[in-house]
């Protein structure tokens, strides 16, 4: 085979280059860390390295959305924390109210502290993030959670709470109308109630929030509405009361059939099956009646205030007709410090729960690090290896083709 000079030239030429790059490539390898810089360096490890930067991309997007929900979170169990010591208050001075010495003025100041005690609570339903965000806000929210039209305050928002994530329901505000306008009424399972809207009570007994003795038998009864009406003896003045249906329109009955029993103010009216509740005072026989009837999740806490300060505000209050409210104020709070109690737990929980999001979150996210790494990061014991081998082909290279310059023709001749 003959061997021209210039193909010896061309030969050595192209081994230089080739050697020469491949020494480049291992020192690019070993100066990033990086065993895949692009697509065409390892198609299928390039693929796995985009699968897990979105999957890394996703979780620190996660961590984002749970650092904001952890945020809301924390202000608002320290929200409901002040809201509890407001009703806490309020149901003090609706105690101190019920005090029977107590003069008109002085039950008006009562009053006056209520009313500071619902605008700081009002205060409170409208708290925002720093973000400005709101607190016990809900979807659609364009003007503030509760609006206070001199009357009543309502909601200016419809749905539900807002979700930072579909997939781990990172909550940015809470459900707040459950907390402030949709308590339970009366005790959490029934009301009494005193008179009605258009005949109210004129005599001084009041009718207290009872207590429930037997779930299982009143949640079996048919109805859950009932009257207690009363009716006097003419020759004694004695007082006796019966309970009447008002599904049926017939009078409840006792174990032995009696169905009119003789009044004893506070002892407890226990014909009602399940439940007991008592009637103390004086009540005026022929107008006055009380009634019992199924709690409804409708308790809204400004107008539980708003009606406790009506009742101490009035003047011609006689002293039934104060501790009917100061009663019905007292049962309102205490169901209105279990709202606020149980939304403040389940706030709790789930800033425990968002403990856990951010574990496994965290988790994902090295999983994806370690995977990308195992895929496009070089060993560098190995190239720092590899360049020295190729660092060494490239000076033999080098070499080699110095040598072959020399072995010309006319340098053969001129020697």
């Amino acid at each position: 085979m003959r061997v021209s000079t210039a193909y010896s030239f061309e030969s050595s030429v192209s081994a230089l280059q080739r050697r020469q790059e491949e020494m480049s490539r291992a020192q690019q390898q070993m100066t990033t860390g990086k065993r895949v810089e692009r697509p065409g360096d390892d198609p299928t490890a390039a693929a796995q390295v985009e699968r897990a930067l979105v999957e890394e991309s996703r979780g620190r997007s996660m961590l984002r959305t749970l650092d904001a929900s952890r945020n809301v979170m924390t202000l608002t169990e320290s929200a409901l924390g002040d809201a509890g010591d407001l009703a806490q208050r309020a149901r003090e001075a609706l105690v101190a109210a019920g005090n029977g010495g107590y003069s008109g003025n002085e039950r008006l100041t009562m009053a006056n502290q209520l009313k500071e005690l619902r605008n700081q609570l009002f205060a409170v339903a409208n708290q925002q993030d720093g973000a400005g965000n709101l607190l016990f806000g809900r979807q659609g929210n364009t003007s503030g959670p509760y609006v206070d039209n001199g009357s009543s305050v309502t909601s200016a928002a419809n749905g539900g709470g807002l979700a930072g994530s579909n997939v781990e329901n990172l909550p940015l505000s809470i459900d707040g109308p459950q907390v402030w306008l949709q308590v339970g009424s009366g005790n959490g399972v029934f009301e009494t109630s005193a008179g009605t809207t258009a005949t109210p009570n004129t005599g001084s007994g009041w009718v207290s929030a009872g207590s429930v003795t037997d779930p299982s038998a009143w949640n079996a009864l048919a109805s859950h509405s009932y009257s207690v009406a009363f009716t006097q003896d003419p020759s004694t003045g004695a007082l006796s009361y019966s309970v009447t249906d008002d599904a049926t329109g017939s009078a409840m009955a006792d174990a032995n059939g009696n169905t009119s029993f003789a009044y004893q103010p506070g002892k407890a009216i226990t014909v009602v099956p399940g439940i007991s509740f008592a009637v103390s005072g004086t009540p005026d026989a022929s107008s006055d009646s009380f009634h019992v009837g199924e709690s409804t999740p409708d308790l809204n806490v400004f107008k539980a205030l708003d009606r406790a300060v009506a009742a101490l505000s009035n003047p011609n209050a006689n002293n039934g007709q104060v501790m009917q409210a100061v009663n019905a104020g007292i049962s309102d709070m205490d169901q209105v410090l279990g709202s606020f109690q149980s939304a403040r737990a389940m706030v709790g929980e789930t800033l425990n729960r968002l403990d856990g999001v951010e574990s496994r979150t965290g988790g994902r996210i090295l999983a994806a690090q370690t995977t990308r790494s195992n895929v496009e990061d070089v060993d560098m014991v190995q190239a720092i290896s590899e360049f020295t081998n190729r660092q060494t082909s490239y000076q033999a290279a080098l070499q080699s083709y110095s040598m072959v310059q020399k072995l010309s023709l006319f340098n053969y001749i001129s020697g």
